[in-house]
């Protein structure tokens, strides 16, 4: 599961579960008015620890996000 997480400071991480709940990857931060896709992200075990206590302490929330789409003019 890839869920999109919003820290207290306004930036957005990407994060990875396994079917149980545990983190296994992270990425970010990102700009919260430019994100990707949940499948675009390199999810790596660097700011996972961080993630954890960041959740735990309640500076990280879950959001649902959408990726921005360029909408191109009818010609």
């Amino acid at each position: 599961m890839k869920d999109f997480w919003q820290h207290d400071n306004g930036k957005v991480y990407a994060v990875r579960s396994d079917s149980f709940g545990r983190i296994t990857g992270a990425a970010g931060p990102f700009d919260p008015d430019n994100l990707g896709s949940l499948e675009d992200f390199h999810y790596g075990p660097a700011i996972v620890e961080w993630v954890k206590n960041a959740i735990a302490e309640r500076k990280l929330r879950r959001i649902h996000a959408t990726p921005v789409k360029q909408v191109l003019p009818n010609r």
